[in-house]
C-alpha cells in the first residue's frame, strides 16, 4: 500500500486489458515452459512440491472461451458455496447449450477447476461439480482423452467420497464417460499418476496445504484433511482392486515406500473412525492384490490387525474384520509375528465374550472363515484351543444386552452352530479326535440347548437354535463316526427333561412346556424355527374377514414334514408318556398342555399303547387302542375335570379331536353325542365345534353329528343362554365364548349344520333385541348390539339359501331400530359394527326380491321405523343419526338395484322416497298470522280469526329437514311439485316461528343449529333445480296461493334462487292479471312476490296500485278490492326498494290519502277510544300510517310543507289515540298494531328531523324543525311518555314474545326521540324513594327512580330508550349538586354520583359480571350472546357506566375531584376496567375496516341486540373514561401486572391514543379565542399545544407534549419563554401545571384553565398553602381554608391530613403549635 504522502494510484477501469505484474511474470514463466501446469498449490509428480499458480489460468483465457463460459469461470473462482453451486449449474447448463468447439476450448481449463472443486468443504459443491462432470462426459466423450491423467486421481477419490451423494454423482459420471469394458483399460492409462496424487494425499498433504489457512476455519481444515485422507485410502484400494494382475506389478514399489513410510501407521492409529476404517479396509485390498509386498512387512501388517481385533465400533469393525480374513488367508506367515498368549488370543476372548461388541449381525459370517484358517493348535496341543473359543462363544450367547437383542442374538447363534458344525466335522476326519466329539455335544451344544430350555430368562428359544440344531443332528445321524455321540446327546436330554417333567411344574413355569413343544415342531417342521417364535396363538379368518379367536390350529400342516430319527423319536416317546402321567395321576395343567400338543403333532398307536398299559395295564379288547384311549381314559377325565369345575377341559378336548380322524366312523357318532351331552363349558364346546367343522368333509359321522337335532337342541339352548346374559350383568368374556359359538355356527351355513337351528339362533336373537328396544337398557344395549352384529354379519355374508332370507329380517329391521336410535348409547366401534350388519343384510334381501314395497315387507318396516323415530326426535343428534342410517339404507338399496339411466333412479328407489316424505305440513296458527300482520310480512282485511292451534316446533323442524335432506340425497331434482310446496312451506313457518320467538329459542342452540342447516340445505335444494322446473313451482304455488295467500310466505324461499339470473325474472303483468282481483289471499301473494322483483317489475307493480288508488272513489276505500288494498300492496313495494320514479308515484298517492281524509272525517282514527273500533278500519289505518312512514323514510325530500304539516298533525292526533287505548294495550291485538304503526312513524319521523336534516339540511323544509320543537314534539311525547311507561311496567313480569316484542321495539323506539324539555317536563307520576337523599327536584327524581330501573329491563330496545331519555338529562344532574358546607363543619373529600346509576354499576349482577370475567387475562375476549340474560345486565352496566361518564364530563372541577375519589375508593373505575378489557375485540375494526374508535357510537331503539354491539359499546366507554377520567384510568393501568400493562398499553397507543390526541388538539382549536390573555396553539404532528397566558408584567408559555400512549403516559410540560418571574416561581408553575395535567380528570384544556385558576388567583392575593406552596390543590383543586389559630396561615386539608401522617403530630408546620 501506499504511504499516505504518496500519489494516489489511478484506478483500474472495467475491461482494462493491461495485465499486472504477476499476470506478466505468469505469462513469461508459460512461455518459458517452466510453469508446473497442473493442480492448483503443489505439484505432485515431481519429487519436491512445486507451487502451481492461479493466475495463468483466468487472465489469459478471454480470447480463447466463449464469454458465458468465462464469466461461470470467474465466479467459481468465488469463496461462497451458493455462489459456487449456482456457478456449477449454469456450466452444466452452457455444457448442454453450447457447440462442440466452445466446450471443447474448455477443457485445458478443467482439470485445475475440477481438482480443485472436487476437494470443497461443502458437500453441495463436490456433488455439483460430479454432476457437471457427468454433463460435460455426455458432451466430450474422447475429447477428454488428453486430460484424462490429470483428472483421474481426484475422480477415482471422490467416487470413495464420505458424503454418500457425492460418491454416486462420481460413480455416475465415471460410468458415463467408460463403459463397463473400457473401464480397467482407463484405470490402467492412468494407474501411475493416480497413484501419485492419491499416496501425495496420504503421505504429504497436511489440513495447511490442503486449505487456505486465511479463508478457511480450523474446524473446517481439520475435517476437509481427514475426508481426504480417507477418501484417498479407499481409492486406492479402489484401483488396486480393479487393476489386472499384471498391471498391479509395476505399482508394488510405491506401496512398499508406502508401507515403510512411519506416517501411513500412524493414520492406522489415527483418532478418526473414517480414517483407520480406511487403512484396515486399504490394507485388506493389499493382501489380496499384493501379498508379496505385504509379506515383506509381514509383523508391521499382522500386528496391526491382529492386535487390535476386539475392535467395538460399528463402522470399522466391517473394515478390521475384511483385513484379519485377508491376512490369514493371503500371508502363511502371519501367526509368527504376533503374540498370541498376550497380544491376540486376550483380545479375540473378549470379544466373543463379549457377543461380538453389538456387531453379530455383521460380523457374525466371519467367524467360521476366521476359524477355518486358524491352526488348531495356537494354543498348544490338543482342543485347548476349540474348547476356548466355544466356552467364551457361550459365555457371549448369555450376555444381557444380546439376549435383549434378538438380530443379535440369532446372529450369534447361527454362528455358534457353523462354527459347532466346522469343527464336527473336522473330528469326524480324524480318528484320534473322537474326545473332542463328545466335548463338542456334550459340554457346548448340551449347555446351549439345556439353557434354552431351563432357563425362564434365556431368549435363546426366540432363534433358529432348535432348527439348527435339528438340520446338524439329522445330517449327523447317518454318519457312523457320530452315532454313539448323537446317541448319547439325546440320551443326555431324555434324562434332564424327564426329571423337570417328573417334577410338578407350576404356571410360572409355562415357558418350559412351550419352549418343549417349540422344540418338537422344529424337529418334525425345521421351516417352522426359521423365524423367532414364541408363544404361537393362531387365528382362524373366515372370509368375512371376523376374526374368531380360540381356535389353536397349529400353522405348519402346509410345511413339508420331515421323519424323526430314531434318537429324536424316543426323545418325543418319552416327554409324551411322561406327561400323561403327571397329567392323568397330579392333575398337572402344564403336562396336559404339553402332552395335548405332542399327540396333536404325532398321534401314534405305539404311544398310545404303552399309555394305556402305564394306566389300566394289559387290556384285552376288540376296541383299537385309540378308541380304548379315547372312551375309557379321555372320557372319564373330561367327567371328572368339569365335575371339578377345572381348567383341563379344552385340552382335553384338543387330545380327543386328534384321535377321532384314527377312529372308526360308528364309533364317533356315539363318542360326539356323549360330548354334546357331557360339556357344559361355552368355551370347550367352541373348540369342539370348530375341529368338528374343518374336519366335517372328510368324516361321515361328523357331518351326521353336525346335522342331528341333539346339536341342533344344544346350541338353540346356547343361544337362550347367551341373549339372556347379555341383557344382565355378565362378564363380557364369558359371553363372548357363546357368541362365538353361535357366530361359528351362522358362518357355517345350513349346508353345515342344519337349518331348524340357524332359524332357531336368529329367532332368539331378534326376541333378545326386541326385549332391549322394550325396555331401552341404555347400559347393556352396547355390548348385546355388539354380539349381534357379529353373529348377524357371519349370518348373511356366509348365507347361501335364499329360503334363509326371511329368517333374518326380524333381526335386520330390529338392529336398524337401535342404529337409527341416538338415544342408545352404542361406542362408534359397536354402532359400525351394526351398520355392516344390517346393510350386508338388506343388500342380500334386496338383490334376492328385487326391494319390492308392500305391506309387511322389510322394507316397508324400515320405512315405518324411520318416520316412527323422526317423529321421537328431539335433537340435532337424534336426527343426523336418523338421518345417517336413512341414507346409509338408500345407498345400499341403489347399490343392490340396477340402474338402466344413470340420469334416473330406480323406480323401487323412486317409490320408496315418496313413500319416506312426510306429506302433511304444519297450519299458521292464529298467534303466527297477527305476527305476520305486526311484523308486516302479511296484510288482512280484518284480523286473523283462525283457531290459536298448537304449532310443535321440534317436530316440525326436524321432519322438514328430513324431507329437504331427502330431497338432496336423490341424484335427480325431485319433480314432486306437492311435496316440494309442502317442504318449502314448512319451511317458511319454521323461520316466522323462529322469528317470533326468537328471544325464547337463544337458550335452545340445538334448535337454532338445526333451522341454520335447514336454511343451508333449502338453499342447496332450490340451487340444484333448473330454472325450468322452478318456474314450474313457482307457477304451480302461485295457482295455491290464490286459496291460501298465507302459501305465499313459501315463495320466499324459492324466488331469491331462480330470480337469480337476470333472464329469468317474474313476468308483472302477467301476475297482476291473475290476482287481479284484490282479496285478502291475493294482496298477500302480491306482498310477498314485491319483496323479490327487480326495479323495472317493482316500478311496474308500483304503477298499477297506484292507478288504483288514484282511481278508487272515496265510497270503495274501505271495501275489498278497494283503496286500501292496493295500499297494502304498495307498502311492501315501498319498502323493499324506491327510487325518484317511485318517489313521484308516491307523492300523488299522499296527495290522494289527504283528499280522502278531507272527504271523510273519520277515515282515521283520531282522538279516540279503539275499543269499539271496527277491526277492517283499525286495519286501514294501519296500512294509511304503514304508508305515511315509507313516505317519510323513502322520499321526505318530495314532501311539500302541506304534506309534512298532514304527517305531523295525523302523528299527534292519533298518538292520543295510542293514549286514550292505553289500557286494552296489553290485551287488544287491534290496538297493539295501531299503536305500534303509529309508534314507526313518529319514530320515522324524529329521526328524520333530528338526525338526517341536520347533515342533510334541504331534506325537509326549513320551519320544520322548529315547529316540531316547539308544537309538534310536546303534543306528541306529553302522551308517548307515560304510554312507554306504562308498557314497561306492565311487562315486567310477562314474556316478551310476537306481537308484544315488535310493540316493545316500536314504542320504545319513538320514546327514545323524546327531546330534553319534554324529558324535564314529564308528566309521569311522582316517584320518591323513602330515605332517598337526593338535592334533585321531585320531577326530575322521579324520573331517575322510573327510568333506571328501565336499564335493567330483559329487553335491548327499553334500555336504549331509557338511555337516549337519561342522557338528555345527564349534563343537568350535577348542577343540583353542589357542595353546601357549613362553617367549621369538616370537609367532604368525596361525593358519590347520582345514586340510581351507582345501584346498578355496584349491584350483584354486575360484580358476578366482574368476578367471572376476572377469571380470564386481559387479552382473552369474553363474548357476549344477545337474547341472553348476561346481555342484558352487560348492556345496563355499560350505558348506566356512559351515563356516569357524561354527568362527570359536565361537572365542574372541585366535584368532579370527589366523584373521582368516590369512584376510587369504592373500586368502581378498576372494576370498569377489568371487565371492559375482557369485552373489547382484541383487533376494534368495523365492517368497513375502519377503526371503531374513529366513529361515535351509536345506539338505536329499534335495532337488533348483537355481539358486536356489546364490544363497540365496551370500546365507546373506554374512550369515554380516557377522555373524562384519564388520571383513574392511569392508576388502575399502574396497579396491574406486568403481562397486562404491556397489552393496554399496546392496545391504547395502537387504537385509542391516535384518535383521541387528534381529537384533543382538534378542541383545542376550537376554542373561543376572544380571551387576547391567554391563547392556545396547536402542532398535531408532533402532538404538542402550545399555551400563553399573559399578565401585565409577565408572559407565561409552555408547551405541553402529549405521549403516543396518551393519556397513559406522562405529559410533558416544558417552557420556551420565561418572562418577568424568578426561575424558582417559574419552575413552581411548571410543576404546577404538571401535576394537574398528570391528576385532573378532564381535558387538556380543562388543566390549562385550572393552572391559568392558579396562577391568577396567586396574583390577586390569595395565599398558597404552606405546605405544597400551591394555590389550588394538586388533585381536588381545592383553595387552603383550614388556618392556624396561631400564625394564622392556611393549609390545605388534604396537604395538612399527609403532613400529620407522616410527621406522626398535629402540631403546625410553621410555628409548631398543635392545631
Amino acid at each position: 500500500m501506499p504511504g499516505h504522502g504518496s500519489k494516489k494510484q489511478a484506478q483500474r477501469t472495467k475491461g482494462n486489458t493491461k495485465p499486472s505484474s504477476s499476470s506478466e511474470a505468469a505469462k513469461l514463466l508459460l512461455e518459458a515452459g517452466t510453469a508446473p501446469t497442473g493442480f492448483i498449490g503443489f505439484g505432485f509428480q515431481s519429487s519436491s512440491p512445486g507451487y502451481v499458480p492461479v493466475s495463468h489460468s483466468l487472465d489469459d483465457v478471454d480470447s480463447s472461451l466463449d464469454s458465458d463460459i468465462r464469466m461461470v469461470l470467474r465466479k467459481l473462482s468465488k469463496r461462497d458455496a451458493t455462489t459456487k453451486v449456482k456457478a456449477l449449474q449454469e456450466f452444466s447448463s452452457l455444457c448442454k447449450e453450447k457447440d462442440e468447439e466452445s466446450v471443447k476450448a474448455v477443457l485445458p481449463y478443467w482439470p485445475r477447476i475440477y481438482n480443485k472443486m472436487a476437494l470443497d468443504v461443502d458437500h453441495r459443491v463436490r456433488e455439483m461439480t460430479q454432476t457437471a462432470m457427468n454433463t460435460l462426459v455426455l458432451r466430450m466423450r474422447k475429447n477428454l482423452a488428453p486430460n484424462l491423467k490429470t483428472l483421474m486421481g481426484a475422480w477415482l477419490l471422490s467416487q470413495c467420497d464420505t458424503y454418500p451423494t457425492v460418491a454416486t454423482a462420481a460413480q455416475q459420471a465415471f460410468q458415463t464417460a467408460f463403459p463397463p469394458t473400457k473401464q480397467t483399460d482407463a484405470l490402467v492409462f492412468c494407474k501411475q499418476e493416480s497413484t501419485e496424487y492419491l499416496l501425495d494425499n496420504i503421505l504429504r498433504q497436511t489440513p495447511l496445504t490442503l486449505s487456505d489457512p486465511k479463508t478457511t476455519e480450523k474446524e473446517d481444515m481439520e475435517n476437509k484433511y481427514n475426508r481426504v485422507l480417507t477418501s484417498s485410502l479407499l481409492a486406492l484400494r479402489k484401483l488396486l482392486t480393479a487393476l489386472p494382475a499384471d498391471q498391479l506389478t509395476s505399482l508394488s514399489d510405491k506401496m512398499d515406500s508406502l508401507l515403510k513410510d512411519p506416517k501411513f501407521w500412524k493414520h492406522g492409529k489415527s483418532q478418526v473412525i473414517s480414517v483407520q476404517a480406511a487403512v484396515y479396509s486399504f490394507l485388506a485390498g493389499l493382501c489380496q492384490t499384493l501379498p508379496g509386498t505385504v509379506t515383506q512387512h509381514s509383523k508391521k501388517v499382522s500386528t496391526h490387525i491382529l492386535h487390535n481385533i476386539d475392535e467395538t465400533d460399528a463402522v470399522i469393525c466391517p473394515c478390521l474384520w475384511e483385513a484379519v480374513l485377508s491376512l490369514v488367508s493371503y500371508i502363511d506367515d502371519c501367526w509368527q509375528h504376533i503374540n498370541v498368549e498376550k497380544a491376540f488370543w486376550p483380545k479375540l476372548r473378549k470379544y466373543l465374550e463379549n457377543g461380538c461388541h453389538g456387531n453379530a449381525c455383521l460380523m457374525g459370517g466371519d467367524l467360521l472363515p476366521f476359524l477355518s484358517k486358524v491352526p488348531p493348535t495356537l494354543l498348544g496341543e490338543g482342543y485347548k484351543f476349540y474348547i476356548e473359543f466355544f466356552n467364551y462363544f457361550k459365555s457371549g450367547l448369555s450376555k444381557d444386552p444380546v439376549q435383549a437383542s434378538p438380530s443379535e442374538l440369532g446372529a450369534l447363534v447361527r454362528a455358534f452352530f457353523e462354527c459347532a458344525q466346522f469343527v464336527i466335522k473336522s473330528a469326524m476326519k480324524s480318528s484320534k479326535d473322537e474326545g473332542l466329539l463328545e466335548i463338542m455335544f456334550s459340554d457346548q451344544i448340551m449347555q446351549v440347548v439345556h439353557a434354552s430350555l431351563f432357563e425362564s430368562t434365556s431368549a435363546l428359544h426366540r432363534t433358529p437354535l432348535y432348527s439348527l440344531l435339528g438340520n446338524l443332528l439329522t445330517s449327523l445321524e447317518t454318519s457312523d463316526e457320530c452315532t454313539q455321540s448323537v446317541s448319547n446327546f439325546w440320551s443326555e436330554l431324555r434324562l434332564c427333561v424327564s426329571d423337570r417333567l417328573g417334577s410338578a411344574l407350576s404356571s410360572e413355569e409355562r415357558y418350559f412346556t412351550d419352549r418343549l413343544i417349540q422344540f418338537v415342531k422344529c424337529l418334525i417342521f425345521p421351516q417352522s424355527g426359521n423365524k423367532a417364535k414364541t408363544d404361537v396363538k393362531v387365528k382362524v379368518k373366515f372370509a368375512a374377514g371376523d376374526v374368531v379367536p380360540g381356535m389353536e390350529q397349529l400353522s405348519v400342516n402346509q410345511q413339508e414334514r420331515r421323519e424323526l430319527s430314531r434318537g429324536a423319536k424316543e426323545f418325543v416317546h418319552m416327554m409324551t408318556i411322561k406327561s400323561f402321567e403327571m397329567a392323568h395321576r397330579n392333575h398337572n395343567k402344564e403336562n396336559l398342555h404339553l402332552f395335548a400338543a405332542l399327540i396333536e403333532l404325532l398321534p401314534e398307536e405305539e404311544t398310545i399303547k404303552d399309555i394305556i398299559e402305564r394306566c389300566h395295564g394289559d387290556v384285552k379288547t376288540d376296541q383299537s387302542h385309540s378308541s380304548y384311549f379315547v372312551f375309557n381314559v379321555c372320557l372319564p377325565w373330561l367327567h371328572q375335570s368339569q365335575a371339578l369345575e377345572e381348567n383341563d377341559s379344552v385340552q382335553l378336548i384338543s387330545v380327543i379331536c386328534s384321535f377321532i380322524p384314527l377312529l372308526e366312523s360308528s364309533v364317533v357318532d356315539t363318542l360326539l353325542e356323549e360330548l354334546c351331552k357331557t360339556i357344559t363349558s361355552f368355551l370347550v364346546f367352541y373348540n369342539l365345534l370348530s375341529k368338528m367343522v374343518q374336519i366335517q368333509r372328510q368324516m361321515a359321522g361328523v357331518d351326521n353329528w353336525l346335522h342331528s337335532d341333539s346339536l341342533g337342541e344344544k346350541i338353540v339352548s346356547v343361544a337362550h343362554t347367551v341373549c339372556e346374559e347379555s341383557l344382565g350383568n355378565s362378564e363380557e368374556d364369558k359371553i363372548q365364548k357363546g357368541w362365538d359359538i353361535l357366530t361359528l355356527v351362522l358362518s357355517a351355513g345350513i349346508d353345515r349344520v342344519k337349518p331348524s337351528t340357524v332359524h332357531g339362533i336368529l329367532q332368539t336373537i331378534h326376541k333378545s333385541l326386541a326385549d332391549l328396544e322394550l325396555n331401552k337398557d341404555k347400559q347393556q344395549a352396547d355390548l348385546a348390539v355388539k354380539f349381534v352384529a357379529k353373529a348377524t354379519t357371519s349370518f348373511f355374508l356366509h348365507l347361501k339359501d335364499a329360503g334363509m332370507l326371511h329368517a333374518g329380517e326380524d333381526l335386520l329391521v330390529s338392529l336398524f331400530s337401535i342404529c337409527a336410535d341416538h338415544s342408545f348409547q352404542l361406542q362408534d366401534s359397536t354402532r359400525q359394527e351394526a351398520e355392516i350388519a344390517w346393510t350386508s343384510g338388506i343388500s342380500s334381501v334386496v338383490k334376492e326380491t328385487g326391494g319390492f314395497l308392500q305391506e309387511g315387507s322389510v322394507l316397508y318396516r324400515f320405512k315405518d321405523v324411520i318416520q316412527k323415530q323422526l317423529l321421537r326426535t328431539e335433537t340435532m343428534d337424534s336426527f343426523q343419526c336418523l338421518f345417517h342410517s336413512t341414507e346409509k339404507l338408500l345407498g345400499v338399496i341403489r347399490g343392490s338395484l340396477p340402474r338402466e339411466d344413470e340420469t334416473e333412479e330406480n323406480p323401487v328407489v323412486s317409490v320408496f322416497l315418496s313413500e319416506l316424505f312426510i306429506k302433511t305440513p304444519p297450519t299458521l296458527t292464529k298467534s303466527m298470522a297477527e305476527y305476520c300482520l305486526v311484523s308486516g310480512r302479511l296484510s288482512y282485511l280484518n284480523f286473523p280469526a283462525k283457531s290459536d292451534g298448537s304449532f310443535n316446533l321440534t317436530q316440525t323442524l326436524y321432519t322438514t329437514l328430513f324431507n329437504v335432506q331427502l330431497l338432496l340425497t336423490s341424484d335427480y331434482c325431485y319433480d314432486n311439485q306437492e311435496i316440494l310446496l309442502t317442504v318449502l312451506e314448512s319451511v317458511a313457518l319454521v323461520l316466522v316461528y323462529q322469528d317470533m320467538e326468537k328471544r325464547m329459542l337463544v337458550r335452545f342452540a340445538d334448535i337454532i343449529k338445526g333451522i341454520e342447516t335447514l336454511e343451508e340445505k333449502t338453499k342447496s335444494v332450490v340451487l340444484q333445480m333448473s330454472h325450468q322446473k322452478g318456474n314450474a313451482l313457482i307457477n304451480y304455488t302461485l295457482d295455491r296461493c290464490k286459496d291460501d295467500g298465507s302459501l305465499s310466505l313459501s315463495l320466499s324461499e324459492v324466488l331469491p334462487g331462480v330470480l337469480s339470473d337476470s333472464e329469468n325474472q317474474v313476468n308483472v303483468n302477467s301476475l297482476v292479471e291473475r290476482f287481479s282481483e284484490l282479496d285478502e289471499h291475493s294482496i298477500q301473494t302480491l306482498q310477498t312476490v314485491a319483496g323479490h322483483l327487480d326495479m323495472a317489475g317493482l316500478i311496474t307493480l308500483t304503477e298499477v296500485m297506484v292507478a288504483r288508488i288514484i282511481s278508487c272513489d272515496v265510497e270503495n276505500v274501505m271495501s275489498a278490492n278497494g283503496g286500501i288494498s292496493a295500499l297494502s300492496v304498495l307498502n311492501s313495494a315501498l319498502r323493499s326498494k324506491a327510487n325518484d320514479e317511485m318517489a313521484e308515484l308516491g307523492t300523488s298517492v299522499l296527495t290522494q290519502v289527504m283528499t280522502w281524509k278531507d272527504q271523510m272525517d273519520d277515515l282515521l282514527l283520531c282522538e279516540c277510544n279503539l275499543v269499539d273500533a271496527d277491526g277492517v278500519k283499525v286495519l286501514a289505518n294501519v296500512e294509511i300510517v304503514r304508508f305515511l312512514q315509507r313516505a317519510v323514510q323513502y322520499f321526505p325530500y318530495k314532501l311539500s310543507d302541506k304534506a309534512w304539516d298532514f304527517i305531523l298533525c295525523t302523528a299527534v292526533s292519533l298518538i292520543q289515540t295510542v293514549s286514550e287505548s292505553e289500557s286494552q294495550l296489553m290485551t287488544s291485538v287491534p290496538v297493539q298494531v295501531f299503536t305500534l304503526s303509529v309508534c314507526l312513524l313518529v319514530s320515522e319521523v324524529a329521526h328524520t328531523i333530528e338526525d338526517i336534516s341536520p347533515v342533510q339540511q334541504d331534506i325537509c323544509p326549513k320551519n320544520l324543525a322548529t315547529e316540531w320543537e316547539e308544537f309538534f314534539s310536546e303534543g306528541i311525547f306529553s302522551s308517548l311518555l307515560p304510554v312507554f311507561h306504562g308498557l314497561t311496567s306492565n311487562l315486567k313480569k310477562k314474556p316478551l314474545r310476537g306481537v308484544l316484542d315488535c310493540l316493545v321495539r316500536g314504542v320504545a323506539s319513538a320514546a327514545s326521540y323524546c327531546p330534553k324539555q319534554q324529558v324535564l317536563g314529564h308528566k309521569l307520576p311522582a316517584y320518591l324513594i323513602a330515605d332517598q337523599l337526593s338535592p334533585l327536584p321531585d320531577t326530575l327524581q322521579s324520573l331517575l327512580n322510573h327510568m333506571t330501573p328501565c336499564l335493567m329491563f330483559p329487553h335491548r330496545s327499553v334500555q336504549s330508550a331509557a338511555y337516549h331519555i337519561l342522557k338528555r338529562v345527564a349534563p343537568e344532574l350535577p348542577g343540583y349538586d353542589k357542595e353546601e358546607t357549613m362553617e367549621g363543619e369538616e370537609e367532604q373529600n368525596s361525593r358519590s354520583p347520582p345514586v340510581s346509576l351507582i345501584q346498578i354499576i355496584t349491584n350483584k349482577h354486575s360484580t358476578t359480571l366482574s368476578t367471572v370475567l376476572l377469571d380470564l387475562s386481559v387479552d382473552q375476549k369474553f363474548i357476549v350472546e344477545p337474547f341472553t340474560e348476561i346481555y342484558q345486565h352487560v348492556l345496563a352496566y355499560l350505558l348506566s357506566w356512559k351515563l356516569l361518564l357524561t354527568s362527570f364530563h359536565h361537572s365542574p372541577a372541585e366535584l368532579r375531584s370527589k366523584y373521582a375519589a368516590y369512584l376510587q375508593e369504592n373500586g368502581c373505575m378498576n372494576q370498569l376496567m377489568s371487565v371492559i378489557f375482557r369485552l373489547m375485540p382484541e383487533v376494534p375494526i368495523n365492517k368497513d375496516k375502519s377503526n371503531i374508535f374513529e366513529k361515535p357510537f351509536s345506539l338505536q331503539a329499534s335495532g337488533e341486540p348483537s355481539s358486536f354491539e356489546i364490544c363497540e359499546l365496551a370500546c365507546s366507554v373506554y374512550k369515554d373514561a380516557l377522555k373524562t377520567t384519564p388520571a383513574l384510568v392511569r392508576l388502575w393501568w399502574k396497579d396491574q401486572d406486568r403481562k397486562s400493562v404491556s397489552y393496554v398499553d399496546k392496545f391504547t397507543s395502537k387504537y385509542v391514543s391516535p384518535v383521541l390526541c387528534t381529537e384533543e388538539i382538534s378542541s383545542l382549536d376550537a376554542i373561543d379565542k376572544k380571551d387576547v390573555n391567554f391563547t392556545v396553539k396547536t402542532r398535531p404532528s408532533t402532538r404538542e399545544v402550545v399555551a400563553v397566558h399573559t399578565l401585565e408584567e409577565v408572559c407565561i408559555e409552555v408547551v405541553i407534549t402529549l405521549p403516543q400512549n396518551y393519556p397513559l403516559g406522562n405529559i410533558t410540560v416544558s417552557s420556551e419563554k420565561k418572562v418577568g418571574v424568578t426561575a424558582q416561581q417559574w419552575d413552581k408553575w411548571l410543576l404546577q401545571l404538571n401535576i394537574f395535567l398528570q391528576h385532573q380528570n378532564g381535558s387538556i384544556m380543562d388543566g390549562l384553565r385550572i393552572w391559568r385558576r392558579n396562577i391568577d388567583k396567586r396574583f390577586e392575593g390569595v395565599d398558597d398553602c404552606m405546605i405544597c406552596f400551591s394555590v389550588l390543590h394538586g388533585t381536588n383543586f381545592q383553595l387552603p381554608r383550614l388556618s392556624c389559630k396561631t400564625c394564622k396561615k392556611k393549609f390545605h386539608s388534604a396537604c395538612l391530613y399527609k403532613w400529620f401522617q407522616t410527621s406522626h403530630n398535629s402540631t403546625c408546620p410553621l410555628c409548631r403549635n398543635l392545631f
